[in-house]
């Protein structure tokens, strides 16, 4: 069965991407060229920089490039049918008002035709998100940017993996009505839930042993909430689970050692996409806000206010050019030509301005709470941050109550000399944080924190 999956399912559902032997200048000459002949929204826009970037050097063309129009969420969502590529207008749209399209359509159009195309909603920071639109080609690079993300976690084709996501992210749904033939072609299971509990705990792993996994797939605070559960019904650490993927949240070093004690044969790595492109990078040794870059998917640049721009070089049905993702992270350029992302924080607005002026991210709590579990004995598994001008409000999840008074005082002591500017600090012990999944978990966030919604969790009509 191992080899079916490997070497058939993939490849008949899956099959390998096209190797392309072109520089990244001559992807995005290409790139640029379609953009401005077929698609609305860029027509002629890179018409003076492509008749005039021919003579130049590379570091030359790359500076000019950097000059070029940014993109952001707002042209998604004011100009969205603008970006969809003409070579979208006689696909079949298979999903409207999101529904699920049937089995047999989706055989049809999605494997033997090729003639779909489908919408994914991004994530809201607004609460309200944008579109993008896949079709056939953009679907494979995007499903593709997922594995080579799994892969570098250690995880092979034809391995089992389970995928825990809320119930109304993406198309879990579908997935799960159709687990059995999914596993058998991919070795891939759906295990959605509407929220986090005893019950929805044990149907996980339950999953993962019947299925012989060796990936899961999960977010941040899902994974946190798994292992608080599983220490508190008194269930054994489950073992000979390989390797745990996750994404799409800010991870704390607490938070990871332990989860890592309730998953102790699991190797917890963390990799960094947007619904706007799929995976775009994966975590760069053992420290989990340092990422290596899909080159061959995308080309990231450093964009202003604290942003990152990509641009997608396998996803051209709806061309994304030098889009602002508004995430705080240090683009590098490596010598030899590659790219690394370093102290990725999560969005660019997750930040208490302290009294010197400065903007204090996740990674300054990350390190307080580090010495914080220094002296009092890993004590502290969890941690948020709330705050707006008047308070701030400091949460923790301890293992041990007994030293919560202690730790109370070191937190006031610290974040008293920090923000004393604010009127208010007050500490909070809990021993869970409950949290709807349908929206993203921050460790730092102003107000509750709940307004960036999970991508896919809305459709929209298909036009």
């Amino acid at each position: 069965m191992l080899f079916l999956r490997k070497f058939l399912g993939y490849n008949l559902v899956l099959p390998p991407l096209k190797d392309t032997k072109q520089t990244r200048r001559a992807r995005l000459v290409d790139l640029l060229m379609q953009c401005s002949r077929h698609v609305p929204f860029y027509e002629g826009t890179f018409d003076y920089f492509l008749s005039t970037s021919k003579d130049l050097s590379d570091e030359e063309f790359f500076y000019s490039y950097s000059h070029l129009p940014i993109v952001t969420k707002q042209d998604l969502k004011t100009k969205n049918n603008s970006f969809r590529h003409e070579r979208l207008k006689d696909k079949v749209a298979l999903s409207n008002d999101g529904e699920t399209p049937a089995v047999l359509s989706a055989l049809k159009h999605g494997l033997i035709q090729k003639d779909f195309c489908i919408s994914l909603s991004t994530g809201g920071s607004s609460g309200v998100p944008a579109f993008r639109w896949l079709d056939y080609d953009d679907a494979q690079a995007f499903a593709h940017s997922f594995l080579h993300s799994f892969q570098l976690n250690g995880w092979s084709p034809g391995e089992r993996f389970v995928v825990y996501y809320p119930l109304k992210s993406y198309f879990t749904s579908s997935y799960a009505d159709h687990a059995s033939a999914l596993n058998m072609v991919l070795g891939f299971t759906m295990v959605p839930f509407e929220t986090v509990t005893k019950e929805s705990v044990e149907q996980l792993l339950h999953t993962l042993k019947k299925r012989k996994a060796s990936l899961l797939v999960i977010f941040p605070c899902v994974l946190q909430r798994v292992a608080e559960i599983m220490k508190a019904e008194n269930m054994p650490p489950f073992e000979g689970l390989s390797y745990i993927n996750v994404s799409g949240e800010y991870l704390l070093d607490c938070s990871k050692k332990y989860i890592q004690s309730m998953f102790p044969d699991s190797d917890i790595q963390s990799t960094y996409g947007a619904v706007e492109f799929g995976e775009i990078a994966h975590q760069s040794g053992l420290c989990s806000t340092d990422y290596s870059v899909f080159d061959d998917y995308v080309y990231m640049e450093q964009g202003p206010d604290n942003t990152i721009l990509v641009t997608a070089l396998r996803q051209t049905a709806f061309p994304l050019v030098r889009y602002k993702i508004e995430d705080m992270g240090r683009v590098i350029n490596e010598a030899d030509g590659r790219q690394s992302l370093h102290n990725l924080e999560g969005k660019n607005t997750d930040f208490v301005v302290g009294a010197d002026g400065h903007h204090y991210y996740a990674s300054f709590f990350n390190s307080v709470i580090n010495e914080i579990n220094k002296a009092f004995d890993d004590t502290v598994i969890h941690f948020m941050l709330r705050h707006d001008r008047k308070h701030l409000e400091i949460n923790f999840v301890l293992k041990d109550m007994e030293r919560a008074s202690s730790i109370e005082e070191a937190m006031l002591d610290t974040m008293g000399k920090v923000f004393s500017h604010i009127p208010s600090i007050s500490v909070q012990f809990h021993d869970h944080f409950d949290h709807d999944y349908t929206r993203k978990f921050k460790i730092v966030a102003e107000g509750d924190g709940l307004s960036e919604v999970v991508g896919g969790y809305y459709h929209r009509k298909a036009s």
